[in-house]
């Protein structure tokens, strides 16, 4: 049994994508990416790299959700998409890359030629090879087989672009499942509206997954719109199906939509966190009356010039690979979380409105403060000072403290320490400075030598009472000393250039004091 699967394993991921014939191509640079790397071997050691079509920073990575080859487990890529899997579930909206948290897997959508609505654990799934699929950036494209469907995805910032093309023969049928979800994530409240005559539909969940249900959860609404009428549609709440409604609400609901045959349907699914009007506006936007080819023409236009921030020279193409292929991936979070009209929703769970600037979520900071975060101090610097602005609104909205790994509209303290010290104290002292400092530093410091303020749901730096008594975090008293203290020290030292260079003397030869205790 063991070797059986292991050769059944060892066919699925011999087979090497991009072999398709699509009818895009991706730009000169983008040849040189290969969004498949990350995605696979062991699955708990797995880099929880994706696919996705999406563009720079965009809250829309659309891409297949898989499931296993015997026991049909899913996200065993906690980004939805193992290399190791043959068969898709469905395309959906949205997932946190590179992590390890499952978080994401929204509005999933599964093109079918069936009027079966199959609900529960008859959910349908479809086998895949990947000698049939092809992705470059802001592409991504998968010929099904069984039934015989070419489907195509491309992005913008909040709006997915699906393109079906379905035997002529056969009547399409779009299976949208609201409250859809990666790995044991869930949603409640989902609601929805289909507008058959105006090929639309909107609704809105709150989402609840491996860091968005930590703070209680994550609206999100869409604004589905079909480039042709809707002729049919059934709905299912829990594993109840009702034909000819043309609404439902609950946590566990979807539609069964079906159209005319004969030309590629094309839908375009937009996202807000705030409301269904906003998911609208981004709509209109971003996709409006734009087809699908000249939509993933402006994604590929937006990576090259992206890709373009750093020139290289010789080489061989392997090596350019790895190099295009990790630049690429840099530039796929933290998440634009703004809406056209420039709101957001804040920590406190309110609708804001960002101005001059944009707002992101979704900060790595533990992992990125280290690397991607250097890397924006010299070719993203725009991007970096826009982030730099969100974290202090994220202080001001959560209750005083920058976070550590934020994510949606909430702290997950997910990690520890305070990376958010050395990422903006780097980013002012190469000279990004056109964000609220005075504020930032006081939030840094107050949470360095005070503790959290009371009511803000930031987890702090553990232990900074006895790492203040002793100048180390002493393993007889609490977790993971020896990393705390290095933690800590870090944190500290970068607290002590920039407090020098704010001119808080003070301040700064005693983080320097601290940084050194270590020793």
């Amino acid at each position: 049994f063991s070797l059986g699967m292991y050769g059944a394993y060892h066919r699925i991921v011999m087979k090497k994508p991009g072999g398709l014939p699509v009818p895009v191509f991706p730009g000169p640079i983008g040849a040189s990416v290969d969004p498949f790397i990350g995605t696979g071997g062991v699955f708990y050691m797995c880099a929880n790299n994706n696919p996705a079509a999406c563009v720079p920073f965009g809250m829309v990575r659309l891409s297949p959700d898989t499931s296993s080859l015997l026991f049909d487990k899913t996200a065993l890529n906690y980004s939805g998409y193992y290399y190791g899997d043959n068969k898709i579930i469905g395309f959906s909206h949205t997932r946190i890359l590179g992590a390890g948290v499952r978080e994401g897997g929204n509005f999933r959508v599964f093109p079918t030629l069936s009027d079966t609505v199959q609900v529960g654990d008859d959910a349908p799934y479809i086998r895949f090879s990947h000698d049939q699929e092809t992705a470059f950036p802001g592409y991504y494209a998968i010929q099904l087989k069984k039934p015989d469907i070419l489907a195509e995805f491309t992005a913008t910032a909040h709006v997915g672009v699906h393109r079906y093309t379905f035997p002529a023969d056969g009547t399409p049928f779009l299976r949208l499942d609201v409250t859809s979800a990666l790995g044991d994530g869930r949603c409640e409240n989902g609601v929805f509206q289909i507008h058959p005559e105006t090929g639309e539909m909107e609704g809105a969940v709150r989402y609840y997954g491996s860091f968005s249900g930590r703070y209680g959860g994550l609206d999100l609404f869409f604004v589905a719109r079909f480039n042709q009428p809707v002729e049919r549609y059934s709905v299912w709440c829990g594993d109840a199906i009702q034909a000819g409604i043309d609404s439902a609400a609950g946590n566990d609901i979807g539609a069964h939509l079906g159209f005319k045959s004969g030309i590629p349907l094309e839908m375009h699914l937009a996202m807000s966190p705030v409301s269904i009007a906003n998911a609208r506006l981004n709509l209109d936007t971003e996709a409006g009356a734009s087809s699908f080819d000249d939509i993933f023409a402006a994604a590929r236009d937006v990576w090259e010039k992206r890709l373009q921030c750093i020139h290289i020279q010789g080489g061989t193409d392997r090596q350019r690979r790895i190099f295009y292929t990790a630049l690429y991936r840099s530039f796929q979070a933290p998440t634009l979380f703004t809406d056209v009209n420039g709101q957001y929703r804040g920590f406190d769970k309110e609708v804001h409105a960002a101005e001059g600037f944009h707002y992101y979520t979704d900060f790595s900071l533990w992992d990125t403060f280290r690397t991607v975060h250097p890397l924006y101090n010299l070719v993203a610097r725009a991007e970096q000072r826009d982030m730099m602005v969100s974290l202090v609104e994220m202080s001001k909205a959560g209750g005083g403290c920058l976070p550590r790994w934020p994510s949606g509209c909430g702290y997950t303290n997910s990690m520890f320490g305070t990376p958010a010290d050395m990422t903006v104290s780097e980013a002012w002292l190469k000279g990004i400075h056109d964000f609220d400092m005075e504020t930032a530093y006081a939030a840094m410091r107050r949470t360095a030598t005070e503790g959290v303020p009371s009511g803000c749901k930031f987890s702090g730096r553990s232990g900074l009472d006895v790492y203040q008594q002793f100048g180390y975090c002493p393993d007889d008293k609490m977790k993971n000393s020896v990393s705390a203290t290095f933690e800590y020290a870090w944190a500290d030292h970068a607290l002590s250039l920039l407090a020098k260079d704010l001119g808080k003397e003070e301040d700064a030869r005693t983080f320097a004091a601290r940084a050194k205790s270590y020793q």
